[in-house]
């Protein structure tokens, strides 16, 4: 189906106590295009993408995709504008994998710790 992403609108993620799980939030140059272009409907094609392809994600990359996505529409890509990820990019995304797994190691120090 074209619009897979369509029926998934609406659905939330929860975990075993029902309470629903926060989303992503996806950086501002990633941006949707076709007939009601949502956040979530772009994160499912997005990780759809990239679950299911070993092709890199660039989005579409024709600018008649915006009018017509049903007839310019690159089946392979998300339903996102193109886009191009700097160096800049990959710099911030690997400072931030550093923080997170500092606060892992001393959250799991503290747990080791205390018993």
């Amino acid at each position: 189906q074209l619009f897979w992403e369509k029926r998934l609108q609406g659905l939330s993620a929860s975990d075993v106590s029902e309470q629903i799980i926060k989303s992503m939030e996806l950086p501002k140059g990633l941006q949707g295009v076709g007939p009601g272009a949502s956040t979530e409907s772009l994160l499912s094609a997005v990780a759809s993408a990239l679950h299911t392809s070993q092709a890199p994600i660039t989005g579409q990359s024709s600018a008649a995709a915006e009018k017509n996505p049903g007839i310019w529409l690159n089946t392979a890509q998300p339903l996102c504008r193109a886009f191009l990820v700097t160096d800049d990019d990959i710099r911030k995304q690997e400072e931030r994998v550093q923080q997170v797994r500092k606060k892992l190691e001393e959250a799991l120090l503290a747990d080791v710790l205390s018993r």
